[in-house]
């Protein structure tokens, strides 16, 4: 169940990683539109809303970023003693280069925006010139965020495998249970059924024996239960019935 809870807690995180990576590639994307009509405009208001948008996007990667680190560092201490585990959890369990660079390329992209803005306020500024740079700082984030998602669904692919592999597992142990339980069940029945069925094919035996005038063999009492009060009555009436036989021939032969 320990395994099945690590599992689904890293599904649950890969699941939200992989919604705040397309909040970056969106945030990105609309920072850098913003900024490029900003440039042409040049007014205050439009400069104003550029530099609100480039603040959004690095709070998105922030909040990537942060919870990637912090859970990675507990969760690769928890994968360390579990190969399974460590196998699964990739680039949760560590900062991979695809998270590195994502990192760079938000601090290249931050930094050419905010070369820009101020100059834009005061002068013109070229904007082939800044397209062709924002494209290249924000298509660095996309190729990083693509690096992530790749990752993510490669971890995804192995935990889901390794929770494929836990069901069938389990499903295994709930059948070999199932048969146990039957056999088990049957043996019981089959020693239940010769505790009765055995002694009172003895007794039977031995009223046979009675019967045709045997009785010097004592009849056993084997068990303190109904069997064993009915070997009882039978072991009185064979010494009642010999003592009988004993008493007529005594006075036959007086």
């Amino acid at each position: 169940m320990n395994r099945i809870g690590q599992s689904m807690g890293m599904l649950t995180r890969q699941a939200d990683q992989a919604a705040a990576l397309g909040s970056i590639r969106a945030g990105v994307l609309n920072a850098q539109a913003s900024l490029l009509i900003a440039l042409d405009d040049r007014s205050s208001g439009v400069l104003s809303r550029a530099s609100v948008l480039l603040g959004n996007f690095n709070d998105q990667v922030s909040e990537y970023e942060h919870p990637m680190n912090s859970e990675g560092a507990s969760m690769a201490a928890l994968a360390a003693g579990n190969p399974e585990m460590a196998q699964s959890c990739g680039s949760h369990c560590h900062v991979g280069p695809s998270l590195t660079a994502l990192e760079e390329n938000r601090v290249a992209f931050t930094e050419a925006a905010q070369g820009y803005i101020p100059r834009a306020a005061t002068e013109p500024v070229s904007l082939p010139a800044a397209r062709s740079r924002l494209d290249q700082v924000a298509n660095g984030v996309l190729e990083a965020t693509d690096g992530l998602a790749k990752e993510e669904r490669a971890s995804l692919e192995r935990v889901q495998a390794q929770l494929t592999a836990i069901q069938s597992s389990t499903q295994t142990l709930m059948l070999t249970s199932a048969v146990a339980a039957a056999l088990l069940g049957l043996l019981l029945a089959i020693t239940i059924t010769r505790s009765i069925t055995v002694p009172l094919a003895n007794l039977v035996s031995i009223s046979d024996k009675i019967s045709t005038g045997e009785l010097d063999t004592p009849v056993p009492v084997a068990a303190q239960d109904e069997i064993g009060e009915l070997a009882e009555s039978m072991e009185r009436m064979r010494i009642s019935i010999k003592a009988l036989i004993e008493r007529m021939r005594s006075r036959s032969g007086g």
